[in-house]
């Protein structure tokens, strides 16, 4: 039986990483709650280490997911999607579609009308 992932955005993480004050807490018991089965794009290491400019929180991403890979056939997809509204957003959906995820955790709300089933984290 192979394993259900669970997409995992960048905002969630990043609000782990950065302990943020009101999701901080949330994402930590998101990320726990779902540990083992987390899955995301490799554009979502990326966009870590540019908020972040810490490598460490690159090789963090790599233990805590399945990095998933940023292709011409992701990209192809993302571009044919209406929506999300933002390109990033359509590359994130277009990899949970690629791979037959259908839930995100994520604190943003333009996937909720994107046909995935949307978990955000708790707000303190």
């Amino acid at each position: 039986m192979s394993r259900k992932w669970i997409y995992i955005d960048v905002n969630v993480l990043y609000y782990f990483f950065t302990a943020h004050p009101k999701y901080g807490e949330g994402s930590r018991e998101l990320i726990k709650n779902y540990a083992g089965r987390l899955a995301t794009s490799a554009l979502t290491a990326w966009l870590l280490y540019v908020l972040t400019r810490n490598e460490e929180v690159v090789e963090a991403v790599r233990d805590l997911t399945t990095l998933l890979p940023l292709d011409a056939e992701v990209l192809n997809r993302a571009r044919s999607l209406a929506k999300p509204r933002d390109f990033e957003d359509r590359i994130h959906l277009a990899t949970m579609q690629i791979y037959g995820i259908d839930t995100i955790l994520s604190n943003d709300g333009d996937f909720d009308n994107a046909g995935v089933h949307r978990i955000p984290p708790r707000a303190k």
